[in-house]
C-alpha cells in the first residue's frame, strides 16, 4: 500500500482552504454588489461538535407589504469553522456558503427567518463523522429581533448541514447557534 509523501498531505488542506476562501470572495462579491446591509457573529453546538460563523447580509431584495407584518428576502454570505471534539479525523473543517433566507416580521422588529443554500466544505472527515462530500446544504430557521432605535440584532437559529444523500452516508450536522448581528443601514 502506497502512503502519501507528507507534500502530498500538506497540499490537500492548503488547496482546501484556497478554494474556500476563492467560493468566499465570490460571494462577497455577489454581497457586496447587493449593498451589504448587516454582519452577524454565530457559534452553536449540537451532539460534540461546535460551529463558529462569521456572516453578511444584504439589504432586503425583495419586500411585500401585509396587514399587520412584513415579508421580505435577503441573501447571506457565510464562513465558519467546525469543531469535533473527539475522534480520529480532522478537528476542524472550513465552509463557506451562501443562502437566501426568507424572513417573516411579524412584530416591527421581530422576525422569523428560513433559508436553504449551498455550503462547501474544506474537507469530508469531522473527528469520527464521515461526511462524503465537501458539498453540503444548509438548512436554516431562526428567530431574530432587532433592538428599537440601535444597530443591533440577537437572535436563535438552528442549522443543519447535510448532502441530501447525493452519497452516503450522509449523517448529517445539526447546531443550535447564537446570533449577533449590526446592521449598516
Amino acid at each position: 500500500m502506497q502512503h502519501p509523501s507528507s507534500h502530498q498531505t500538506r497540499t490537500a488542506p492548503i488547496a482546501a482552504r484556497a478554494m474556500a476562501a476563492a467560493a468566499l470572495l465570490s460571494a462577497l462579491g455577489i454581497i457586496g454588489s447587493a449593498r451589504a446591509a448587516e454582519f452577524s457573529v454565530l457559534w452553536g453546538a449540537g451532539r460534540g461538535y461546535h460551529n463558529a460563523t462569521l456572516a453578511v447580509q444584504t439589504a432586503p431584495l425583495w419586500t411585500r407589504d401585509l396587514t399587520h407584518s412584513k415579508l421580505d428576502v435577503v441573501l447571506e454570505a457565510s464562513a465558519g469553522q467546525v469543531t469535533a471534539s473527539s475522534g480520529t479525523g480532522r478537528q476542524h473543517l472550513t465552509h463557506v456558503g451562501l443562502t437566501p433566507f426568507a424572513r417573516w416580521w411579524f412584530a416591527p422588529q421581530t422576525a422569523l427567518e428560513f433559508g436553504i443554500g449551498a455550503n462547501l466544505f474544506s474537507g469530508t472527515t469531522l473527528g469520527a463523522k464521515h461526511i462524503s462530500t465537501a458539498y453540503q446544504f444548509g438548512d436554516s430557521i431562526g428567530l431574530l429581533h432587532r433592538f428599537a432605535d440601535t444597530p443591533w440584532t440577537l437572535g436563535a437559529r438552528f442549522t443543519h448541514y447535510s448532502n441530501a444523500d447525493i452519497k452516503r452516508p450522509n449523517p448529517g450536522q445539526d447546531y443550535l447557534q447564537v446570533r449577533l448581528g449590526y446592521s449598516f443601514n
